[in-house]
């Protein structure tokens, strides 16, 4: 059973702040109330996992295949789940109406647990934490304006580990750039190694030729994001030749289109890769145009 605490809004300038209502392990309660340990694995060693799930007025979208791939996370990192995991469409749910956006997205992180003594093994009595947010899922510009500039991209050498197709909470090496004051903002970055794509900081890459889609294979160890599987499975079903198999970085010039998937982005067209900027095509005859718009239809 879900718990509720007593809360309030904190006040500013006047003006009633409306802090967002998250979970952690039991109780739904707002943000500011919300304490996790500094002796939380996830704190001391990033030791946690984590799955985000959009959500369409309070429709959950592809819940299904975001849980199974929430549990193989677990499985990979050798985590148990927590209990309260059995309940987590009902907990998405009150998240959703406390939080009142129409449209929002949750993120799930499930640690290993609190550890008194730091270890790099931990005990196996360590009891898993589950914590939950709920944010506004901002509408895609591009349903709107399909004309709108895509989106601008960098290229760098990928530097991760070489298991990113666990979803963890140990995520420095897709971020560490994107903090550094010398280099130029981007919407987005593309990680290639050994002269291969692999896949963007946040999400999954499409590639189109001669109206052919390709998309680098799970085989690389990328994320097996679950809007990639859906886009593919669209593609199939309107007859859209696609193929997974390795893209070199040289291909990037020599394509129709390139566009990014992911939960939160959906699909979204790129316009420039560092100084290339993509040839600009007429929208009705794009791909990711047509695949927009069937998304929520199916």
């Amino acid at each position: 059973m879900v718990k509720y605490k007593a809360s309030y809004s904190p006040v500013l300038d006047g003006r009633i702040i409306d802090l967002m209502w998250v979970y952690l392990n039991g109780d739904i309660l707002k943000s500011e109330e919300a304490r996790i340990s500094p002796l939380d694995r996830s704190f001391t060693f990033g030791d946690g996992v984590y799955e985000v799930i959009p959500s369409y007025d309070n429709n959950l979208f592809l819940f299904e295949k975001h849980l199974a791939r929430l549990y193989s996370s677990l499985e990979k990192t050798f985590i148990k789940a927590p209990s309260d995991l059995i309940d987590l469409k009902k907990i998405l749910s009150e998240l959703h109406i406390k939080n009142k956006h129409k449209n929002q997205f949750f993120y799930v992180q499930i640690s290993r647990g609190i550890q008194e003594f730091r270890s790099h093994e931990s005990s196996s009595d360590v009891t898993p934490s589950l914590f939950i947010t709920s944010q506004k899922l901002k509408k895609n510009p591009y349903r709107n304006n399909p004309n709108k500039a895509g989106l601008k991209i960098r290229l760098e050498e990928d530097v991760r580990w070489q298991r990113c197709d666990i979803k963890t909470t140990a995520l420095i090496g897709n971020i560490l750039s994107m903090h550094d004051p010398s280099l130029a903002k981007v919407d987005e970055i593309f990680l290639h190694k050994n002269g291969m794509i692999n896949e963007g900081s946040r999400s999954n890459i499409f590639f189109v030729k001669d109206n052919k889609v390709f998309t680098p294979p799970l085989s690389q160890k990328i994320l097996p994001g679950i809007t990639r599987d859906f886009v593919i499975d669209l593609l199939r079903r309107y007859k859209i030749e696609i193929s997974e198999e390795e893209i070199p970085l040289d291909f990037i010039y020599d394509t129709d289109e390139i566009w990014v998937t992911s939960s939160t982005k959906e699909i979204q067209p790129v316009s420039q890769i560092d100084d290339y900027v993509m040839p600009v095509k007429k929208t009705g005859k794009v791909i990711w145009k047509q695949l927009l718009e069937a998304y929520h239809h199916i």
